[in-house]
């Protein structure tokens, strides 16, 4: 393991036998290339910092990331790490813990400011609640919550478009769609999950008004068995393309999919070995651009202050799309593989607008 994770098992272990720290080692390369133009000037937030303020310096700065699934899951979890990766690079110390629930994050937090962590980073905003019943307890710690909706105190919140990631999701399903129906399966009901339900509704109705959509959801973001079930129930109920939105349980509604010999559009890149011969293309949600992005802002203090939260989608290059699969290119024509991508650099321009409401 590496020696910023022995040190912070050594100091805390008295205090919280149950928890470990994750070794923090490379799982391979990022999903996109991962870049810092995007800053709180052009989100046109407020921040902390005056003109002038000198910048802090990543050296000697320790980095802890708390995530709901595994880095492993090619999806939501996985590029969190990356983004964390992203940050070592930058000269910070960094832990992580995957698979943690939300009651044992009061306990993370103790563990992580006995080792002096300056900055904590929670990957989803299913922690926002007991994020901002502790945040007052570590005054010394900065809290940045993903897809969180705060900002107070020592706790702020950046955003990812879900819903821009399911609305192209939407696009490829209703282009391919030779029934008219296509289904949705999300894992936990959280707001980041519902807009991108409501984003992937959207965007296959930009493609086909009258196209029949199922939206389902599981209620967990582990549970691949689960997804895997409602993707089967999908197919038997006439879809014959579906996505889904459920971290590391993303991967069962592939499974079912190629069981059922029905196509799937996938959530992050490597995901094609789950469905070799049903995932058309993956519309990828690359967060490292969020992560590195929130932690230069914090180097420079200019962290968000007022009520304005920071959201990273297309634009910024988070969205994006993979590369058409094997069965997409038996699938589809070149004219409608360029119809997708018209549609996505309009997205990307800011020309078309997805009402979450």
């Amino acid at each position: 393991m590496k020696k910023g994770i022995r040190k912070i098992l050594a100091v805390s272990l008295a205090a919280l036998m149950t928890l470990s720290l994750a070794a923090c080692s490379g799982s391979g390369e990022t999903t996109a290339d991962t870049t810092a133009d995007t800053t709180a000037a052009e989100t046109g937030s407020e921040t902390a910092a005056d003109e002038g303020t000198e910048a802090k310096s990543a050296d000697g700065l320790k980095v802890g990331l708390i995530l709901s699934g595994p880095i492993s899951d090619m999806s939501w979890n996985y590029t969190a790490y990356q983004g964390l990766l992203k940050i070592e690079e930058q000269g910070a110390e960094i832990f992580y813990q995957e698979n943690v629930q939300p009651a044992d994050t009061a306990d993370q937090f103790r563990t992580y400011s006995t080792a002096g962590i300056n900055l904590v980073f929670v990957s989803s905003d299913s922690y926002q609640d007991v994020v901002m019943e502790e945040a007052p307890n570590y005054p010394d710690m900065q809290f940045i919550i993903i897809n969180g909706s705060v900002n107070e105190g020592n706790v702020c919140s950046v955003q990812v478009s879900d819903e821009q990631q399911g609305f192209m999701m939407g696009v490829i399903a209703a282009t391919a769609s030779k029934n008219g129906s296509v289904g949705f399966v999300g894992g936990q009901e959280i707001t980041p999950i519902i807009n991108g339900s409501k984003g992937f509704e959207q965007g296959a109705k930009y493609v086909n008004e009258d196209i029949n959509v199922t939206i389902t959801m599981t209620g967990s973001m582990t549970d691949t068995a689960a997804a895997k079930e409602q993707s089967i129930a999908l197919a038997d109920a006439g879809c014959d393309v579906v996505v889904p939105m459920a971290d590391n349980a993303s991967l069962g509604v592939l499974e079912g999919a190629e069981d059922q010999a029905i196509y799937s559009v996938g959530t992050g890149e490597g995901q094609e070995t789950s469905g070799p011969n049903s995932m058309l293309a993956a519309v990828n949600k690359d967060t490292a651009v969020a992560y590195l992005a929130a932690f230069e802002q914090y180097l420079n203090d200019e962290l968000p202050t007022d009520e304005t939260v920071p959201k990273y989608g297309a634009a910024e290059g988070v969205v994006t799309l993979g590369p058409w699969q094997a069965c997409a290119d038996e699938l589809l024509t070149d004219e409608q593989k360029q119809s997708v991508q018209d549609i996505y650099d309009k997205l990307a321009a800011g020309e078309i607008e997805i009402s979450i409401d």
